[in-house]
Parts: C-alpha cells; structure tokens; sequence
C-alpha cells in the first residue's frame, strides 16, 4: 500500500504541474487551462522526453491513463479525457449530458386535394386548417417529453441555501434523421433551504442550445440576490423567488474562485487535531503509523488526510512542546478500541483549518466509507475526544463518487451519485447533515 502510485495537482493562475509519484520514483507534467470545451490540457510528452527516466518507459501507457483517471476524479469530475499516446498530451474536455433516446417513427402526413376548381378563398383556408392539424398534431400527439432534468456544473453555497443548475431537454419530434445539434433546453435553479423548509425551483428560461451548457453555472449571493450566468448574467430575487429584470441586472459583486474546479473532496479531509496541550487524536492506519505519524516524526497543528482504502482507528497521541510554535514531535500514539473505519477522516471548513470543533460534548465530525468494493456509501459520524461515537447517518452517496463537500459551522452538505447498479443510471443526489444532531435531508438532482 505504500508504494501505491498517486498524483498531486498543483496550481499557479492558469497552470500549473501534475506529480506522478511511485514509491521513490516521481514525473513530473506541466498542464495548463484550455479553452471553449477543453477546460485543461496536460503535456506528458513523447517518449524521447521519457528517457531521462528509464524506469518508466515500460509503464508509460499505464501511467498516461492513472493521470488522466486521477486529474478527473480529483478536479474535473464533469470532463472525459482524450490521450494521445504519441506525444503524451491530455486533454481534458466537458462532457455534454447524453441526450434521451428518441424513437424511429417518421411522421408523415400526406393530404390530396380533389376539388381542382375550389374558389382560392376556400382553397387557402382549407391549406391552412390542414397546416395547423399538422402542427398541432406534431406537437401534441408525437413529440417526446425527455423526462426530469439534471445537475449542471458545480452547486453552490450561500447563507440560506444550496443552489445548482438544472438543465431539462425539451420536447422534440422523433425522427430517423433526427439532428441532436437542433435540440434545445430548459434551464431552472434548484434551492435547498439549509433550515429545512420546502424547496424552490425557479424557471430561468427556455429555448437554449446545446453550447449554452458548456459555460452555465451559478455565481453566487450577495444575501439578496443569486446571480448566474446562462448566456448572460441574471439574478434570482431570494424574497420573491422571481427573476429581475433586464434593468435591474448589473455586474454582481460576488467573489469568483481562482479556478474553474471545484475544491477537491480532500481539502476538508484532516487525518487529527489537537485535543489540549501536548493531546492529539488522530485516525491513522497500520502503514501510517509505521510512517509519518511514527513515534519521533512531527505534526503540524494542521494536517491534510490522505484519500486511500485504508483501515484507520482513532488514536491518542502524546506530543512533546512545539517547536518555533509550529511543529510537535510524537512522543507516542496509542489506538483507541479495535474498530476500524474505511477511508475514515476528521471534517474541517478548508484546507488551511483544523477540523471543526464541537462541544457538549467536545469532540468532531468525521467521514468514512461504509464498506469495501462497489458498494461503499458515504458514513458521517460524530466522536467525542475519547473516539466513542454519538451518532452516525449514511448519506446514500457512493464514496468514491462524492463531488463536492460543502461546509458550514451548522451543517455539512454533500453531492454525489449513489452507487451504481445494473441497468440504471445512479441518481445525483444532495445530502445536507445537521452537524449537531446528524439530522439528514436527500434531495434527487433529477427535477
């Protein structure tokens, strides 16, 4: 498990390096934002570029693809990747939602006229009764409703809901020839009160192309309104749940992140905190313990917990006083019981904090996956400092299928997919858990 192959992203403005690293062995790659579709592109070169590093050249296959799996799962869960083998370029393109299958019928209608020597008022109107049958029967009798819309693009957080993008397929007429590029959607904002009370979906328009949904997202709050951008900014009144007016849109203050990625999963991951002076509990595996949390290793007041399918219990470790106020040495770590968690973690706001504190009793809220394999759901948990369990809630979502971690010092929201099962497509979901109590709300993403 300790020479698992893994990969760190690393961001400066518009570009940045991907780590490759495999036990003592590292690459390193250059990447950089792309445009219109391609929203990054990575540059692993061609093989003569891989001949400084000899001990890669047999794998070169295998790890192009790890690092197009892993900068996907880790930052670009709404992207496919297209690799080329030869030069060793990634890009990483949207994916545009499949559009639902359509049938094959062609409707035709054929009409013959008999009275060739009709007066041309009655002719006309005769045409235009016949037209408008038609019309009303294409689109009333044999056109297709596509079904519930879904998630685009990233949800966002503000100080009384959880808002994302729905995109619906409109209603189209099947036919043989039928061209997908002529489709058109629906857009609409899904609201979810953080206070548990009913939610809204607010209509923003109709008719839209495809490429409309490249670029649509939600920009965030400014407490009054909820500002977005679908070929143009709008806003949503949050009092009246209706849209504004052209008149009344203008540039939204609200501040935009550095990055088109959402935060990864494992910025509000942290593997332990400090419970007093010279107090640590921590969730650490066997491998770890033997590794940078060994007795005589130092920890940082905080610390980033590493995603991996490992068996961590909680532990209680005795550290020496700081060292320039920053480092503590491990003195000992002691494992609390004999329970282990998959994949477990400690919660924190962001990736700079240590994990949110609770009280009555003191303690923390942590994640873990319920089980090995396929069917591993998301587990929250709140512990006090002796690591006893108050209580647990399973969100539904698959683990390794969760895309957004959404904090907040009363609850915790969750996006993700539940796991899948055969023949169906897995549902988006948005899970919101109370941090005091581990009251749960589930919200389908299919509206």
């Amino acid at each position: 498990m300790a020479n698992s192959p893994k990969v760190i992203i690393k961001e400066n403005g518009r570009s940045g390096t991907i780590d490759y690293h495999d036990g003592t062995n590292a690459l390193s790659f250059p990447w950089e934002f792309g445009g219109g579709d391609t929203v990054a592109i990575v540059q692993c070169g061609g093989v003569q570029r891989w001949e400084k590093h000899p001990w890669a050249i047999p794998h070169r296959s295998t790890i192009l693809r790890f690092v197009a799996e892993e900068v996907i799962r880790q930052k670009a869960p709404n992207c496919r990747a297209e690799m080329n083998e030869t030069t060793g370029e990634i890009l990483l393109r949207q994916v545009t939602p499949l559009s639902p299958p359509h049938g094959a019928a062609n409707v035709s209608f054929v009409r013959r006229f008999t009275a060739l020597k009709a007066k041309l008022g009655i002719f006309v109107l005769i045409v235009a009764l016949l037209f408008g049958g038609v019309i009303w029967l294409k689109d009333k009798l044999f056109s297709i409703n596509p079904g519930k819309g879904t998630a685009v693009g990233y949800s966002v957080r503000t100080d009384k809901y959880i808002a994302t993008l729905i995109q619906t397929l409109e209603a189209y007429t099947p036919s043989p020839n039928r061209n997908h590029g002529n489709d058109t959607y629906r857009f609409s904002i899904f609201l979810v009160p953080l206070d548990g009370s009913a939610t809204k979906l607010v209509p923003i328009g109709a008719g839209f192309s495809s490429s409309a949904m490249s670029l649509a997202k939600i920009l965030g709050s400014d407490g009054s309104t909820l500002w977005f951008d679908v070929q143009g900014i709008g806003g949503v009144d949050l009092k009246t749940f209706e849209l504004l007016k052209p008149s009344a849109v203008r540039d939204p203050y609200v501040p935009q992140p550095a990055s088109p990625f959402a935060p990864s999963v494992g910025e509000y991951l942290s593997a332990g905190y400090h419970t007093g002076p010279g107090s640590w509990l921590g969730l650490h595996s066997a491998a770890e313990i033997e590794g940078e949390f060994a007795p005589k290793k130092f920890v940082r007041r905080v610390v980033r917990q590493e995603e991996a399918k490992q068996l961590r219990r909680f532990h209680h470790g005795t550290l020496d006083a700081p060292v320039d106020d920053k480092y503590h040495r491990i003195l000992s770590l002691t494992p609390i019981g004999d329970t282990e968690y998959l994949n477990a973690a400690f919660l924190r706001m962001d990736d700079a904090s240590e994990p949110l504190r609770m009280t009555d009793p003191d303690g923390a809220l942590m994640i873990y996956t319920s089980e090995p394999g396929l069917k591993g759901r998301l587990m929250v948990a709140r512990v006090d400092t002796d690591g006893r369990i108050i209580w647990k809630v399973d969100t539904g979502i698959d683990r390794f299928k969760l895309a957004q971690v959404l904090p907040g010092k009363d609850s915790f929201a969750f996006v993700g997919t539940r796991p899948r099962e055969e023949g169906k497509v897995p549902e988006p979901l948005l899970v919101i858990v109370e941090n005091a109590t581990g009251r749960i709300a589930s919200h389908s993403l299919w509206r």
